[in-house]
């Protein structure tokens, strides 16, 4: 499975995984300011599920019915 760990999200969480086979890319590594909306795009576009303590995903998702892979709080 492949996954993106948000800023707020443990980068040893993202360490656990990979040593699981699964692909992980990070928030810090790219752009630690990017913006929620373009995080949703980049994991539509990659077809990633993104691990986050983030709130304003919910409302992006659910409120403004912003297409995902998924998103784990």
């Amino acid at each position: 499975m492949d996954f993106l760990i948000d800023v707020n999200a443990s980068r040893n969480l993202g360490n656990v995984l990979i040593s699981q086979g699964h692909d992980v890319a990070l928030v810090t590594d790219i752009d630690p300011e990017i913006s929620d909306e373009n995080i949703l795009q980049w994991v539509v576009r990659e077809k990633r599920v993104i691990i986050t303590t983030d709130k304003d995903f919910e409302q992006l998702i659910w409120q403004k019915n912003k297409k995902h892979f998924g998103v784990l709080r």
